[in-house]
């Protein structure tokens, strides 16, 4: 078995033999509020407010995407994207976790999406003020799956994992509506060590 992409740790990681090719997307689609529900915690004395979104966005290549990145134009599509706000209140910071599936020009990529949301990384003293640490209307995190089914037999076993950042309408709901975000990462594939995979 190769390295995992999603599950992987340091060793598999140094001892793979890989082809790595950048993935630059801009996002742009709409989230839509399936279903929010407040819940409350006796123990500990606190509430959380729990959604539900459907996000559906067109997939566009941007300046640094590679050639077999720009291959993966197309649809991303999360139906259950789920998001646990602290205190009860969209507004506050999140935590959320979904499932994908993107279709492209090379085949159906399927994997998860997890992180955080209503949060500021980009603050300062380390980067340019250009967020604040309670920044609402962003969600930020991983993303990770393979290629599902491909039209080229050569790139079953492709991988994705990439960072993301989608910028949205926030409320006390949760937010709806337009949004806007970014993909970097790599998509991966594997080599057989007596092979060359002409990388």
């Amino acid at each position: 078995m190769g390295y995992e992409a999603c599950d992987g740790g340091p060793e598999e990681l140094a001892a793979a033999l890989l082809c790595l090719d950048e993935v630059s997307k801009d996002l742009k689609g709409e989230l839509d509020l399936v279903d929010a529900e407040e819940r409350f915690c006796e123990r500990w004395e606190c509430k959380t407010l729990v959604v539900q979104h459907l996000l559906r966005s067109e997939v566009m290549s941007h300046r640094c995407d590679s050639a077999l990145g720009a291959a993966l134009d197309g649809v991303l599509l999360s139906r259950d994207l789920t998001t646990v706000y602290a205190d009860g209140s969209g507004l506050r910071r999140g935590l959320h976790a979904g499932s994908f599936l993107w279709r492209t020009g090379i085949g159906i990529l399927q994997g998860r999406l997890r992180g955080l949301t209503n949060e500021g990384t980009h603050r300062e003293p380390a980067f340019r003020a250009c967020q604040e640490c309670d920044q609402v209307g962003v969600m930020e995190g991983r993303l990770c799956g393979r290629l599902v089914r491909a039209k080229d037999p050569e790139l079953v076993g492709l991988q994705i994992t990439a960072a993301y950042r989608i910028s949205f309408d926030a409320s006390e709901q949760g937010g709806r509506g337009g949004v806007a975000g970014t993909i970097e990462g790599v998509l991966i594939r594997s080599c057989d060590p007596k092979t060359d995979c002409g990388c």
